[in-house]
């Protein structure tokens, strides 16, 4: 590795990146009356349609913890963005769903993406941006291995 003598300078840009973009997603966000992680439940469910959800696979999907995702859970019932019915395979499990005024909420969240986006890539070239893309996907599954 280039850099393993130096300073750790591509996790602090990660960190710091990471930090900034919550900080202007939660402004964007606030606008449709979410937050980021309650965000983040609803794009979960709704990339896998056909999956039934229950809490635990939130929590592992997000490696989110228990009392948050159960806090995330109420928050979003009570917003009317997710309804909670028992699994017929399992009475003590209860199956996480989607409510249509979730789905009317998606394109907001999309919006509220593609603009931070804009703001982080402000200045990269359309070459930049395909080179940067795939090296971030593979720093990601590199993470992933490890947990």
């Amino acid at each position: 590795m280039a850099n393993s003598h130096k300073n750790p300078i591509v996790l602090t840009h990660l960190k710091m990146i990471d930090h900034l973009a919550k900080r202007i997603g939660d402004e964007h966000l606030k606008q449709i009356d979410l937050t980021p992680s309650q965000a983040d439940v609803i794009m979960l469910l709704l990339h896998e349609p056909e999956k039934l959800f229950h809490q635990r696979d939130i929590e592992r999907a997000l490696n989110y913890t228990n009392p948050t995702v159960t806090g995330l859970l109420n928050r979003l019932e009570k917003k009317n963005f997710i309804v909670r019915s028992i699994d017929p395979e399992d009475s003590r499990a209860r199956i996480i769903q989607l409510t249509d005024t979730a789905l009317e909420t998606v394109e907001g969240i999309y919006s509220s993406i593609r603009q931070i986006e804009k703001m982080l890539l402000d200045g990269f070239s359309e070459e930049e941006i395909n080179t940067l893309a795939p090296l971030m996907e593979r720093m990601a599954k590199n993470a992933l291995r490890h947990v």
